[in-house]
Formats: C-alpha cells, structure tokens, sequence
C-alpha cells in the first residue's frame, strides 16, 4: 500500500500502470507531465520510449497494442503535445485500437476557473472537450482521490466492447500533490466488462432464422472482419470452417486473420479487392457479416447491391454502425461477435445440401484458377525494365519473409499492394491505418510493433510520400536499433492523387508529383543521416539479388524501390466519364481493367449489371 504521505499523484498513476502491467509507454517530455516521468523514473521498472513528435508517439502506442495485444500507453505534455495526439487518437478511435493517452495540463485552478477562457495559464486548453468526439472516454482528473478511478474507467473502456483510445488529462499541481485514494488501496481492480453483455439479447427465433438459412444455402459466405481477432473468438471461427467446410473472405483490417493459402478461403473483397472474391460475392446466396463495419471500400458505392443474391446477416458490436444498414431488409444484430457465435452454435448445423456446398466450393477454385490474383494487376508486371511494379515486390516478399514476420504499411503503394498482394501464413502479422488512412502512419506504426516483439523480423512498406509525415522517428530507429527493414516506394509523388486528378480533371497536376510543385530529399543520404543501411532496387533482378540478404540483417536498412510515377494500382473499381459528362460508377464485381462483358457474365452465372453495361458504352435490355 503506497503512502499518502510520501507519495503524490504522479506516484499513484504510476502504481496503477503497474497494477495493469504497463512495462513501456511513448513519450515526450514537457513541463505539463515532468512530474509523472520522473515518478516513472524513480520506480524504475517502465521503459520511456522518447518519441519526437505527440502524433508518431500515439501511432507508435496503436502498433504496440495490435502486437502485444494489450492497450499502448502515451504520455504528453500539455498545449500543443496535447492537441499534437489528435490525429493518432482519431485514427484509433476508427480502426478500434486500444489506446490510453496520458495529458499534462495547466494546474487545476486555471482548468476549472478559466474555463471560458481560450487559453488556461501558460498554454493549457480544454483538451477533454476536444477529445471527446474521437475519443471513448476523455476526462480531466480534478482531485488526487480521483486518480485510480478515472484511470480505471479510462482502461475498461478502451478495452471492452468495441475498443477503442481513451484520454485522461492531468494537471500538473495534482501530478505533485500527495495524499488521496493509493491505487492499491481498493480490494480489487475493476474488471473489464464482459464480452457476451455488449450489445443486445439475441432472440430465440432470430438464431432458429439463421440456423435455417445456413442449413439450406447452397453458396454460402462468411465475411470475416478485425473483430474476430480475439483468441476465444477466432478459435470457435475456425472450429466452425473445419466442421462446416464453409468457405470465407477476409476484410483488409482481418487479412492475417487465417492463412491465405487456407483451402476455403476465397479472398479479399472491396474496391480494391480481388476480382475472384468480388464475382464470388455476387454469387453467394447466404453472407454472414462478422466483426466488420461493412465500409464503402469493403461494399462499394451501393449498399443495396452488395451480394446481391444473398440473405445477409450483419452482426456488429456497435448500434451506430447497425443504423447504418436499417433502410436494408439485411438480418441486423447488435451484439459481440463472441456473443453471437456461442449462442448460435453454429458447428453442430446438418446442412441438407452438402452436395452443393461441395459444387460452390469448385466453383471458387475454378474461378481463382482463371483470374490469379497476381494476373490482374495489369497488362504487364512493369513498364520497362527500369522500375518495379509494387505487387511484383509484394509477391516476391511473400517467399523470403520468416513465417512470424510483422508487416506494416503507409498508404499509397505499401497500403494498397501490400494489402492486395501479401499473402499471410502463419504468425505473420499484416496491418496499416485503415479508417483514417491517414500518411505517417507506417513508421510509427512498425516502431510500436517492434516494443511489443523485438524479436520478430519488422517490415515497413512506405513511400516517398508517406514518410515525410513522420520522417523524425527514424532517429528513435536510430537511438534504439530496431532491426526494421524500411522499404520506400519511389514513384515521385502522390500516386492516388495523380490518378484521381487523371480521371477527373483532365489530366491536369497540381501538388502530386515532382513536376507539380512538390519535391523529396535524396533517400540514401537520409539513410546516412539516421544511420541506417541503404539498398537501391531498380529492376527484378536487383530485387531477387539484394532483398533476401538484407532481410536477414540485424540493422536497420533503408530500401529504395524505385517505380514508375504513371503506375496506377489495379484492380480497382473506378467511376468512367460518359460522352455526356456523366460519371459511371460499375458494380462492386466489375473491376478496372474491364473484362469482356461476356466474360464477365460467364464467370457470375447471369446478366451483368445496368452499369456494367454503361460503363462499357453497350446499351442495356433486361435479358
């Protein structure tokens, strides 16, 4: 039990990290949070990692919490290294990743008497209020009784139902105020809420429903998303694919959730999905929705088409995201995916229809054989032999990396042909900022991963973009020797950008590349500078000589792939211009680069879509 006497709040906050068993947090020191670090650095047994910007340190944290699986902790100062933390806060708030984030602030004399005031004393605000809307849980310790409290709320909610940051602002003059309530002194920690009470009561005759649709489907599809991640919950999924021999896909935030080489599993869908998995979406006639949100680069850009064949049954732990689907005559429940698959019980079904389980199942592996992933991507690998096209280096990472390898990704081409092209196996872990999608996450990200497992190879898919967003965390590479191994794709400026300002405004640039008024620094000497090892890769040969020799190495490595700036990343669902100036959105399964329409319909079984016609510039009759 801590002493009221001797020990003040800094003291007590640090007893409750130990009570969680918090071993490092991400931090940069400022006057509004002196106090708690030098508490941390009396007790002796937490490891500071000193971050050098609040935004990376928050990032940092989400990479250590999707790793170690436990919330990443942070600690800033107050004014601008409180308000710097937003845009990591957000970016956890919407991929659902557990968070703490620790604020100084101003003493509590200002924050509670100035409160209509712009600025509290020197350069205090209220960061509580602006938190909140990105936040679970954001509040301000007022009395030093408060501590344990506030800080345990902060934990169950960032760790139960759907996850997500929380933030706690401590001013500074009860940072070094001794007394109140020791977070040892309760008689036991408050537990986290439990799972199976999150969400609604699923109704008898909603499960007797859906045992019905499952035991007569004929092409049925399990649509699995981050949310099954949980041990207990991807233990009874897999019991249930083993029994059933039922066939799933996987969303971009659950990639490595089953190995890609699982015999039943049938893809990636989405707007930038796998053609294969598309099509066979707009096949099934039974899709259960699991622990994904259903986004619109997951279902497109009409909700009502999505699987359109299919019964669906969206199960989601979040009422917010279940409103979204409520004009559907989609199966909506609101409960915890675990919730849902132990009152189900969905293994001990007796499907009548084995026979055509087996057919749809056949069917999948044809179509793959005729659309392979790798074979979509363009009409040829590269431009010339000068570059490297993105998927080519993807794909060939998929045969050199260790089977417990941790990839993380920037946007751009690390996000979009890292997600397309890795192909998970084993305890490989693949994983970027996906609700925000924000540019800087990838470094931080892999930094943070690499505290959760120093001792698992660390891969980082960048660009020349991307990593100017974050470019100063390398020094915290630099200062701790983290073994990362950071690939930068050079295609000389904002890819996406340069596409979009192709399709839309005819051909016009402006702030997307070098030639449109934004400019990069030389990547080798920025190698040098933070003491990494360089590597240039400039065609596939390069690519096969120096990249699995360099993976090995126990250094951080620099490695340069350079691209070509007009490579456009496909497949992709992309809107067209008509003569008439009106834009043409195809279906979700009518990828870019267009198959013959007649193919295309061979491949689904039936008529294609009213746009897929459109977009082709053929006139459409209902067949």
């Amino acid at each position: 039990m801590l002493d009221r006497e001797k020990y003040n709040g800094a003291d007590q906050l640090i007893a409750c990290f130990k009570e969680r068993n918090v071993d490092v947090i991400f931090c940069i020191s400022g006057a509004g949070n002196l106090a708690v670090i030098d508490a941390i650095m009396r007790e002796g047994s937490i490891q500071l990692i000193y971050s050098h910007h609040e935004q990376a340190a928050v990032m940092e944290a989400q990479g250590y919490s999707r790793i170690s699986g436990k919330p990443g902790v942070v600690l800033v100062t107050t004014g601008g290294g409180a308000a710097n933390t937003l845009t990591g806060i957000l970016s956890a708030y919407l991929d659902s990743v557990p968070v703490i984030v620790i604020s100084g602030n101003e003493s509590s004399f200002h924050c509670e008497n100035h409160s209509n005031l712009r600025a509290y004393g020197v350069q205090g605000f209220d960061s509580v209020e602006v938190m909140k809307p990105v936040a679970k849980f954001a509040v301000r310790i007022k009395d030093v009784s408060r501590i344990k409290s506030e800080f345990d709320s902060a934990w169950d909610s960032s760790t139960s139902g759907r996850m997500g940051p929380s933030f706690v602002d401590f001013p500074m003059d009860l940072q070094r105020r001794k007394g109140g309530i020791a977070a040892t002194d309760s008689v036991s920690l408050k537990t986290n809420y439990n799972l199976l009470q999150s969400g609604k009561e699923i109704a008898k005759a909603e499960i007797e429903a859906l045992r019905r649709d499952v035991a007569s489907a004929e092409r049925p599809l399990l649509y699995l998303g981050n949310g099954c991640r949980g041990k207990d919950e991807l233990a009874k999924l897999q019991e249930i694919i083993s029994v059933l021999e039922i066939p799933f896909c996987l969303s971009w935030s659950a990639a490595d959730l089953l190995p890609s080489d699982h015999k039943l599993n049938m893809g990636r869908i989405g707007i930038y999905g796998d053609r294969a998995a598309n099509i066979l979406l707009q096949r099934a006639d039974l899709i259960i929705c699991l622990g994904t949100r259903l986004a619109i680069p997951q279902i497109g850009y009409d909700k009502s088409d999505f699987g359109r064949s299919a019964t669906k049954w969206i199960i989601e732990i979040d009422p917010t995201e279940c409103d979204k689907f409520k004009d559907t005559n989609w199966h909506i429940l609101n409960c915890s995916t675990l919730d849902f698959l132990l009152r189900t019980n969905l293994v001990d079904i007796s499907t009548t229809n084995k026979k055509k389980w087996r057919e749809w199942i056949d069917d999948i592996n044809q179509i793959w054989k005729k659309l392979p992933r790798l074979d979509q991507v363009g009409p040829t690998p590269h431009e010339s032999y000068d570059v490297v096209h993105s998927a080519q280096v993807i794909d060939y990472l998929n045969t050199v990396l260790d089977d417990n390898a941790v990839v993380v990704t920037d946007v751009g081409a690390g996000l979009l042909s890292g997600h397309y092209a890795f192909a998970p196996r084993s305890n490989q872990r693949l994983f970027t900022s996906q609700g925000l999608g924000e540019m800087g996450f990838g470094l931080p990200g892999a930094i943070g991963a690499h505290f959760a497992a120093p001792n698992r190879q660390l891969v980082c898919l960048n660009t020349d973009g991307g990593i100017m967003f974050n470019l100063q965390e390398l020094q915290v590479v630099r200062e701790h020797q983290i073994p990362i191994k950071l690939f930068i794709f050079n295609n000389h400026g904002y890819s996406m950008i340069k596409i979009s300002q192709q399709n839309l405004f005819e051909g016009r640039m402006s702030g997307s590349g070098v030639d449109s008024g934004i400019s990069f620094p030389s990547f080798e000497i920025i190698a040098e500078a933070f003491g990494l090892q360089y590597v240039r890769i400039e065609n596939e040969s390069d690519m096969h000589d120096k990249l699995p020799l360099l993976l090995q190495h126990s250094v951080p490595v620099l490695v340069e792939i350079l691209m070509s700036p007009s490579q456009k990343y496909l497949p992709r669902l992309s809107t067209s211009k008509q003569e008439d100036g009106t834009l043409v959105s195809p279906p979700l399964e009518d990828l870019d680069p267009l198959l013959p329409l007649n193919e295309l319909e061979k491949f689904l079984g039936y008529q294609a879509h009213e746009n897929s016609y459109r977009a082709r510039g053929i006139p459409y009759a209902k067949k």
